[in-house]
């Protein structure tokens, strides 16, 4: 017998959901739905969550390919053709570190910091949509509660 189509309206479970997330579930899912809120906040600059965040850490200048792949945990060889689409796009610049010539260091361009600029605040609002089932007082708590679990885990 053919199986129903699903329908939109159908959640689909994870098969691990358990009754009291922990830290981890938790942030996986927070993770989720931010980076589909971003990816909509996004879209109509062509821009996706993990070019936003390269556009990002490349805005610092002169960081290194492999830096960025540690800071996004994206493979290095993965993050070649990911780099490759967005200075073709323009928005991005490689150049090779003239001490070490093994190392590229990677830049924003302008139009990548045009760019920057106007997706910026579009990740703002998205970040804060997400946020707003919290009072102002909770949501400092938890990014306040998170910096610090970030300063601790380095």
């Amino acid at each position: 017998m053919p199986r129903a189509a699903k329908t939109n309206s159908t959640k689909v479970s994870p098969a691990w959901a358990p009754a009291a997330p922990g830290l981890w579930f938790c942030n996986w899912e927070i993770w989720l739905e931010a980076r589909r809120r971003l990816d909509r906040a996004l879209a109509p600059l062509g821009l996706r969550t993990r070019e936003f965040w390269l556009l990002a850490i490349a805005g610092a200048g002169d960081v290194s390919q492999h830096e960025i792949a540690g800071l996004c945990g994206i493979d290095p060889s993965s993050l070649v053709a990911v780099l490759d689409d967005l200075e073709r796009r323009g928005w991005l610049h490689r150049q090779r570190n003239p001490s070490d010539r093994r190392m590229q260091w990677v830049q924003r361009t302008e139009a990548g910091d045009r760019l920057f600029a106007r997706a910026l605040p579009r990740a703002q609002r998205a970040e804060a949509r997400q946020l707003a089932v919290l009072s102002a007082a909770h949501q400092r708590q938890l990014v306040a509660a998170m910096r610090k679990l970030v300063k601790n885990s380095k």
